[in-house]
This record gives C-alpha cells, structure tokens and sequence, in this order.
C-alpha cells in the first residue's frame, strides 16, 4: 500500500517536473526581455555616471587634491578683502529689500560655502545683491519674513531643477538689450529709493513714480534734516576719493615708501565701503554718547547667528489696522507671488552667468553646473533665513583683483560674516543710514548703461525697441513686468526676423542650355517662414503657357532640420508644381532634413548630393521629351557629355 502510494507520488512529481522542462519558450521570453532591459539599464547608468561627470558637477574634487600654500595665501587674502565689501553692503541692502539688517548678513555667507563646493568660477562670489533686494522688496512688503525665505527656498528648487533638466538655454532667450533696459532701470529706481535716505527723509519705497513724489514732496514739507544730508554728502564724497586714490602715482618720496604708500593707497580703495561704515559708525557712537542724537541711526540689528530650520510653507499673521488674523496656505503664498517666481530665478542665473562669463577669460562656462550651483545655495540659504542671492559684479571685481586662486576664497569671506554676527552685532546698531544709502547710490551708479544706446544704434537699431521698452516699462508697471514685456518683444523681433529669409531665386541654365529655376534659402526654414518659401517659390515658377522651366531645384545647404510645418508646405508645395508638370529637385540636404521630407509624403521625392548630378538630371528629363524612346532608354547608362548629344544627333 505504501509502496503503491510512494510510486504515485513519485510519478506525479516525475509528470510535473516534466512538465516544468517542457515549457514553452513564450513564456521564457519575458524574463529573457526583463533581464535584457535590466543589462541595458546597467550599461546606461555606466556610461553616463562616470568620474569625469562627478568631478564636473563637484568641482571641488578636481582642485582641492591640487590644493597648496600658494593658493590658501591667495584666497585668504581676497575672502578677507571681500568680506570687507559685503558686510556693510548686506546691511545697507537689506534695508533695500525691507528687511532689517542682519538678514542682509545672512545671505552673505551661506552661498558662500556651498559655491566652494559646487561652484565653477573661481571668481564668482555670492551674496546680496541690489536687484536681488529690489525684486525682494515686494515680496517682503506682502507677506514679511516668511514669503522671503520661502521665496529663496522655490528660487533654489527651480534653478537646481533647470539645471538637472539641462535647461540653461532659457537663459540665452534674454537677450542683452532687455538685460541693459532692466539693469539701467534697476538702477535708476534703487538710486532714486536711496536719495530720501541721503537727505535724511523717511520715505516708504513703492515704486519709482512715488519715490520721486515723496522725495519732492518731503523738500516741500521741509523734512530734509542737515546732519544727515552733510553726512550723506560727505560720504560720497568720501567713497569718491578713496575710489580713485590707487591712481595716485607718488613721487615724492623713495622706492621703498612709494611702493608702501600705493600699497595702502590700493588697499583703502578696495576696503572704502568698509572704512566708511567704521568711520561714520565711530563718530555716531561718539555722538551719542554725549547725547547728541541728531542722525538717523540703524536699528538694532539681532545679536547671534541665524536659526538654522526649514521654511513654513503656510503664513499665518495678525493685522494690528483690522484686529484680523491672516492665514494662508502654500497654493495662496504661491498665487500672491505671481510673477516673481519666474522672474528671479532666471534673472539670477543669468545675472551670475553673464558675470562669470566676463572673468572666466575665454573659458567655457558650463551654465548647467551653474543652475546646480546656485539652486544648492539658494535652498541650503532658506535654511538659515536667506533672501535670494546672486552673483555681485563689484565684489567679483575685487575677489579677481585680490588674487583669488579657487573658490575657496568663499570659505573665508563666509566665516568672517560669522564672526561679525556673532561679535559685532550690538555695534551695528551706531551706524547712520545717511551712509548706507550714500553706499549703495554710489554702487549702482555704474549699472547705467547709457553707452548701449549708442552701440546699439551703430549695430542693430532694431534691438534698442526692447531696450526701451523694458526701460519705460519698467518704471511705469513694476521691474518684474518690464523686464517679462521685454522679453517677449525680443522674441517676437527674433520670430520676425526667422519668418523673413533671404531666398535666392533666379533662373539658370545646365551645360546644355536646359532652363530651371534655382531656389536657396540662406537658413534653416521652419514653421515661421515655411509658407513663406511656398509663396515666393510659387510665384517665381512661369506661367503653364511657358514651357521654358521644367524644374524647380531647390539648395538645402543651409538648411539644418526640418520641422513639421515646414515639411507640409514642401508637401503642398509638390502637389501644385506637379500639377504645373514642374518637378521639384532637392540638392545638399542633411539627411534628417530628407527623412522628414519623406516622412511628410512628399511625392516623387528626388534628392542629390551634388549641383551637377542635379543638372544632369534636368538635361536628361529635357533630352528625353524630345527625343525617341529607344534613346531615353539607353540614355541614362552614359554620364551626360555633349559628345552623347552629339552622337544622337547625328
């Protein structure tokens, strides 16, 4: 019985096992297909995740194993001389961005220490800008500290994903005529927000149109106080001379002391922002310590480094004017944003680009690991209460005179803005906004481009339509709207132009006196002027009445690719010289520009590589119509000679 059973159940696990080897090769091609999508996964991630490619997106990698004494002297010298620059421009410039001071010093040293990382020029630096602040000001009036840091914590989520998304030629849709508007606007309009401070007015920024209201206003009220407007005057003043004292060349005294002088000399110049501040600091605290408070001083500026947390995605506030709570959710945060989360992200990158561009000598800068870069910083600077922060032109300027050796640099200029946080706060509180103005007038000044107009005028008169257009507009609707309004003339200038190629037409003549009609545009032609070619092609070819003109040979030289609407009109194009018993022949086209053709339905399609097999073909289709079958038949084993013409002829 045993026996019996044991045998049935062997012969069962026998059958299935039998039927488990005798599957059909079906149902193995599944697995084959995942296992081969599985080796191509593999060899993908391979090929593009390589050493070069990490060292490319972490620069750091590349140089600090390369690192020595020489290049710590260097950056040492040029973070500390930067650090000099930016501390009282952060908080003359957040002021700007109404905010109160510090939040100025604590966008000047995070960007800092992630460009070390990640950054790609080595004399880029990162802080505070004016602009920056300008654009910010808006957003900080609306919503306060919380709209800010999330703002910088969107603006760095968007640059990192354009950078991982490849997407740096977004950028280069700005064209430097409306960058030249919007700049010398910008500069216009902080200048102008400066000028009450100057003179010692309380002027709450709204716009260029208002600011020059209160600034008249306020004269004719009599709100002018004469110890700041002396300060402020004499600041600049100051600023002035310690700007172009280095091209003082001394010659009254030794080698040796003339070399120390120019030193010091050069040194005061660089360190001018800095020296005003201590400066005008010292004789406010002096004054006030025999309490004469006859400035306008600071206000007290928070002791201590910044909380390190991430951003409230939701807003929740008490209005004092209306005993009302305000809440808000991150989709409502995000609509009352509007614009200027598109606006500052691009007008970042392509502030730090075109600055890193102007020092890299030569050197291709690579945009993409640019996005990364200020994409980390930006969100690593939410973190520690950031606003959005850029590439500065001037503390560039003097990070490459200073000698900078790589991006190291940063690490020093980062920890010194610490230190001052964290030791010189309370000190902060002495220095006289007269002189933070004259500051940041004074730094803006050079951001007026007056000397595109005339280039422009001498090059393209065309492009100085966006130049003043984001120029007035700006002023009028607000910098973000001006600049967005520029843009979309300058791209509507470049359809336009796309939309009207240069074609030449003319009707030639082969070796055998065979007329045709000869077409090459002078670009690539796609959906702008696509039905333009059609149009002018069709016009040109002569009446059905006038047999002169068999062909039509059209030179795609210059013609890169084809899109889809340019391949219809090629189609439609076709259809009606064929129904004119045209033919239309293609000469020199790449071969996607031949696949897209053929791909559309181009019917009877005729492509060669050369004008002459081109014109041999046409002598063949004229020597055809007119002479006997038996010849047209023969005709096209022999390259075309005059001596075959001759031959048949006689």
């Amino acid at each position: 019985m045993k026996d019996s059973n044991l045998k049935s159940i062997a012969l069962e696990i026998r059958n299935g096992s039998s039927k488990e080897d005798c599957k059909d090769s079906s149902e193995i091609k599944p697995l084959q297909s995942s296992s081969s999508s599985y080796t191509k996964a593999v060899g993908w991630c391979s090929r593009k995740c390589t050493v070069d490619l990490l060292k490319r997106r972490i620069p750091i990698i590349n140089w600090l194993p390369k690192y020595n004494i020489e290049d710590l002297k260097g950056d040492l010298i040029a973070g500390m001389t930067v650090a000099l620059t930016v501390i009282p421009q952060g908080l003359a410039l957040a002021s700007l961005a109404n905010l109160p001071p510090q939040y100025g010093l604590y966008t000047a040293f995070m960007g800092c220490f992630m460009y070390t990382i990640f950054g790609s020029c080595k004399d880029l630096t990162i802080g505070p800008t004016a602009i920056m602040s300008l654009l910010t000001a808006e957003h900080s009036t609306n919503g306060g500290i919380c709209y800010v840091i999330l703002l910088t914590f969107l603006t760095g989520c968007i640059q990192l994903l354009m950078g991982i998304l490849n997407l740096g030629f977004l950028v280069t849709f700005i064209s430097s005529s409306v960058v030249s508007g919007f700049t010398s606007a910008a500069a216009i309009t902080i200048a102008t927000t400066q000028i009450s401070g100057i003179f010692g007015m309380a002027s709450k920024s709204d716009g260029f149109i208002d600011d020059v209201y209160n600034f008249f206003s306020g004269i004719s009220n009599g709100n002018i106080k004469v110890w700041d407007m002396t300060l402020g005057f004499g600041s600049i003043a100051f600023l002035f001379m310690l700007k172009y004292s280095n091209k003082l060349k001394l010659s009254c005294c030794g080698s040796t002391m003339q070399r120390i002088l120019e030193t010091l000399l050069h040194t005061m110049g660089i360190a001018r922002n800095a020296l005003l501040v201590l400066t005008c600091a010292g004789v406010a605290a002096i004054l006030v310590s025999y309490d004469v408070n006859v400035l306008t001083l600071t206000q007290s500026v928070k002791p201590g480094l910044p909380p390190f947390a991430f951003p409230a995605f939701s807003y929740h506030s008490f209005n004092n004017v209306t005993n009302q709570t305000i809440d808000r959710d991150f989709i409502e945060i995000i609509q009352n944003m509007g614009t200027g989360l598109i606006v500052i992200p691009l007008l970042c990158l392509l502030e730090a680009i075109a600055i890193a561009k102007s020092f890299s000598k030569g050197k291709k800068i690579d945009a993409t690991q640019e996005m990364i870069a200020f994409g980390v910083c930006n969100i690593m600077g939410s973190f520690v209460s950031s606003y959005p922060a850029t590439g500065s032109f001037s503390r560039t300027a003097i990070n490459y005179s200073s000698g900078v050796r790589t991006t190291a640099g940063g690490i020093i200029t980062g920890s010194l803005v610490l230190l001052s946080l964290g030791f010189m706060s309370p000190y902060f509180r002495f220095i006289p906004k007269a002189s933070l103005s004259a500051l940041i007038f004074l730094s803006v000044l050079n951001m007026v481009h007056y000397e595109d107009v005339i280039m422009m005028w001498r090059t393209n008169k065309l492009d100085l339509l966006p130049f003043f257009a984001t120029f007035f507009l700006s002023f009028i609707l607000g910098l973000e709207y001006g600049i967005l309004i520029g843009i979309a003339i300058s791209i509507g200038l470049l359809l336009l132009q796309e939309s009207k190629p240069k074609i030449l037409i003319e009707q030639r003549q082969t070796y055998l006196g065979c007329r045709y009609l000869f077409a090459k545009p002078d670009r690539t032609i796609l959906f702008p002027s696509a039905e333009k070619l059609q149009t002018k092609i069709i016009k040109a070819v002569p009446d059905q009445s006038d047999k002169s003109v068999c062909c039509v040979l059209m030179d795609g030289e210059h013609i890169t690719n084809a899109d889809y609407t340019m391949s219809l009109n090629v189609k439609c194009l076709t259809n009606s010289l064929k129904t004119e018993n045209v033919k239309i022949i293609f000469v020199n086209l790449k071969n996607d520009v031949q696949n897209s053709l053929k791909g559309s339905g181009v019917a009877d399609f005729i492509h060669f590589s050369s004008l002459e097999e081109a014109e041999n073909y046409i002598d063949a289709i004229s020597v055809c119509q007119t002479s006997s079958a038996s010849y047209c038949i023969a005709f096209p084993r022999h390259s075309l000679r005059s001596d075959d013409v001759s031959l048949h002829g006689s």
